[in-house]
């Protein structure tokens, strides 16, 4: 790992930050930006309708950035931060992340069930679940983990 890190270390870099700015970009944009609009449209079954289809169009967005993260920082740590304390703070946020992630993107997928099948009110109770608690903790668990990989690189 030592060898590609020192052969493509800047390009690893990159794509490891492109990537993290990406994913937590494209949740504080949903969050801060869509969702609120998104609450001005009047009926219930079109505004869960179009919030479920803009999440599944980020989770699908974000899903191959979330992999070049995962791989970029296994290369990194392997090559130069292996025993620094604050890279196990970094892999630990990263991985409470993608789980969230993936309970996010299972949860979106039921709830889209949900609107389909007519049932509009387990669609919000389950999409509320995710834009109020599990979306903001993504982002906040985002933002640290963007601060602590600063921290590694200085």
């Amino acid at each position: 790992m030592v060898e590609i890190y020192s052969e493509y270390g800047e390009i690893l870099i990159f794509l490891h930050i492109i990537s993290a700015v990406i994913w937590v970009g494209g949740m504080i944009a949903v969050k801060f930006a869509v969702h609120p609009a998104m609450q001005l449209i009047a009926t219930p079954e079109v505004r869960i309708s179009r919030s479920l289809h803009i999440t599944r169009n980020l989770f699908n967005l974000v899903i191959p950035f979330i992999l070049i993260l995962v791989i970029t920082g296994i290369v990194m740590v392997l090559a130069v931060h292996k025993g620094d304390p604050l890279t196990h703070v970094k892999e630990g946020i990263w991985t409470v992340m993608v789980i969230n992630f993936i309970a996010m993107y299972l949860r979106r997928n039921s709830a889209e069930k949900f609107s389909r099948d007519g049932k509009v009110e387990d669609a919000k109770k389950i999409a509320n679940l995710i834009t109020k608690y599990m979306l903001p903790l993504n982002i906040i668990l985002g933002v640290v983990a963007i601060f602590v990989g600063g921290m590694l690189r200085f």
